[in-house]
């Protein structure tokens, strides 16, 4: 179960080779990295466009708004919305073979405004205009009669362009805009409020977030009028002690999902009674994931004895229907919309088991079109010619290989004869880190496979394969996108987690193996192998795992409607769903087990272990 703090559900399913074996478009290319084209910047800080999320620093230095230039010169530039601020200035100084040395920013609609410390520097950047950065063309202007900024850093005339008055409330009105305009993702769903403090936009309001309560309001009234359908929220790293600020977050977004409160200096569970039932007259009851890593108030309850369990129990006090807890898993007490366990939700139609089989995860379309295009390619080198990998491995890539080597329980398994078919997996075997039979510290670090030219000289001594690419019903994967710590200049870097599910026939022996496959890719940086080759991206990580061929069936989305448990109460439902997610039994067998404890979920959760071995096979999925 992962972390979807962001991204829609949507089909995703391997494509066959033809033509140029790794596709042309790219998600990093969108997203600030890939084979950037003229006149494009790098990868930015955070890896994405600043329509997608600010760079949250700023780079161009602290507001200078005392109205006096000392020699520099007030230059304007429009256009620069598809990069941030930073790789704005760093693309500049590239270009003019100097440093822009900027020392002021301002904004007035679409329009930044930078001070420069000399007309040869602006005629310099004046001699740009019309050249493309980030998809857009600038438009700079060198102003020979500036435009006058007030102490709180927005234009004095004219600020509110079309709408007239000038009015200082306007002003801010607009500067907030800006501000959303770079902090909530193209779909309006995603809205970024974290660390406030470093953003410039604040910084030229003299707002200062930790103790400027009306800031937060205007910003969650404004969000909630121009992007409504926001489900997501994050107020990571703003050093909040109190949530009083956040108190009407479940008025202005009712349908609010997910919520990070990560980083801030929350030392009291009773801050969050302002945002649940308990304090509130419109509670978060949608409330699906729960972030608090980084809290005094988690940090001191998780320290203690049985510190987890307490932790859980608080949170869900309030928050009952979160299924995600600091990106970990957690059992709801309720289904989203009931304020408080055990009241159920009338306008909602009651689950009922068994549960159809949902369809893959992918995050957007972006991200789906490249991952398809990532597997065809792989896995037409895998089978074909695995020296081609070394051109998409990282440098350092990581790479383990685990065998399972338990027998399929499956009713599928016990009939089909490749499931039933006895596989020397010796070969494998000799490298498999199955963290459940290698124990030792140091052989488990051993077998981690570590660079590029090691990683393809394990994989050539594989046994030979074909995986049926063309059979898109015999594969499922599900990708996303996050963050991770960036090397060199970039503090973060955006990568790619593929976590795919499929089969392939072993060569020459006929052997049909399921497998499940994890990557981690990130950009293909310019001029490197992988680029050369036509990948969208190089592997960082890999993970395989493989075991008795298992059949496919098991993730073919649902196409009827399930037939209903007779006679169950809502909380029965959720006991058998839980119970079912936490056992693999199927939907027959976690009733049995439920009335046979006479429907004491934490008795028949905990006996559960001593029972297992005595159920048949057909009592799982």
């Amino acid at each position: 179960m992962n972390s979807r703090f962001s991204g829609q559900r949507g089909r995703g399913r391997g494509r066959g080779h033809g033509g140029n074996q790794w596709g042309s478009g790219t998600v990093f290319s969108r997203l600030g990295g890939g084979q950037s084209q003229e006149g494009q910047p790098p990868a930015n800080d955070r890896g994405r466009t600043v329509s997608q999320f600010p760079a949250g620093k700023a780079p161009f230095g602290g507001a200078d708004t005392a109205g006096q230039n000392d020699g520099r010169v007030q230059v304007s530039i429009k256009g620069w919305r598809g990069g941030t601020e930073e790789s704005l200035q760093k693309f500049l100084s590239t270009k003019i073979g100097r440093a822009v040395g900027a020392t002021d920013i301002n904004y007035r609609g679409d329009v930044m405004y930078i001070l420069v410390p000399s007309m040869e520097i602006a005629q310099d950047l004046l001699k740009l205009s019309g050249i493309r950065f980030a998809g857009d063309k600038l438009s700079i202007q060198v102003k020979t009669r500036p435009v006058p900024f007030g102490s709180a850093g927005h234009a004095q005339d004219g600020f509110n362009g079309s709408r007239g008055g000038g009015s200082d409330s306007l002003a801010v009105r607009d500067r907030l805009v800006a501000l959303l305009q770079t902090r909530v993702d193209p779909q309006g769903s995603v809205l970024d409020l974290s660390a406030l403090s470093r953003d410039y936009i604040i910084q030229s309001l003299s707002a200062n977030p930790l103790h400027d309560d009306k800031l937060f309001k205007a910003i969650l009234v404004l969000a909630a009028q121009l992007y409504p359908g926001i489900v997501t929220i994050n107020f990571a790293d703003n050093g909040l002690s109190s949530l009083r600020p956040l108190a009407d977050i479940g008025a202005h977004f009712p349908n609010l999902r997910n919520l990070s409160l990560m980083n801030n200096a929350i030392t009291d569970f009773r801050e969050l009674d302002c945002l649940a039932a308990a304090g509130s007259k419109v509670p978060l009851t949608q409330l699906n994931e729960l972030i608090l890593t980084g809290n005094p108030a988690s940090n001191v309850e998780l320290g203690a004895p049985n510190g987890e369990a307490s932790y859980i129990e608080k949170v869900q006090q309030r928050f009952p229907t979160i299924s995600m807890l600091d990106m970990n898993p957690v059992t709801p007490r309720a289904q989203p919309g009931q304020a408080t366990p055990g009241q159920p939700d009338v306008n909602a139609a009651p689950k009922q088991l068994p549960f159809p089989v949902a369809q893959s995860f992918v995050e957007n379309q972006d991200v789906n079109d490249l991952t398809n295009t990532f597997l065809a390619g792989f896995f037409g080198l895998y089978d074909g010619n695995r020296h081609g990998l070394a051109d998409i491995y990282d440098q350092s890539a990581v790479f383990s290989l685990m065998v399972d080597t338990t027998h399929p329980t499956s009713t599928f398994a016990q009939t089909n004869p490749h499931s039933q078919k006895r596989i020397d997996f010796s070969t494998y075997i000799r490298i498999s880190r199955n963290l459940t039979r290698v124990k030792g510290h140091q052989k488990r670090v051993s077998a981690l496979v570590v660079g590029k030219s090691a990683v393809v000289q394990t994989l050539l001594q594989l046994p030979a394969t074909q995986h049926p690419v063309q059979d898109a019903q015999r594969f499922s994967f599900d990708a996303w996108q996050t963050d991770v710590d960036g090397a060199g200049e970039l503090q973060t870097q955006a990568v790619i987690t593929v976590v795919i599910h499929g089969e392939f026939t072993e060569q020459p022996s006929q052997n049909v193996i399921s497998f499940d496959r994890v990557f981690v890719l990130a950009p293909a940086p310019p001029g490197s192998p992988a680029a050369a080759a036509g990948s969208p991206c190089t592997i960082t990580n890999d993970q395989l795992t493989i075991r008795r061929y298992n059949g496919f069936n098991s993730w073919i989305p649902s196409s009827s409607e399930p037939t209903p448990a007779p006679n169950l109460t809502p909380e029965q439902q959720e006991m058998a769903r839980a119970l079912q997610e936490l056992t693999g039994l199927n939907a027959e067998w976690t009733l049995k087990c439920l009335e046979n404890y006479g429907w004491d979920y934490q008795q028949a959760l905990s006996q559960f272990p001593q029972i297992r071995g005595a159920l048949p096979p057909e009592a799982f999925h």
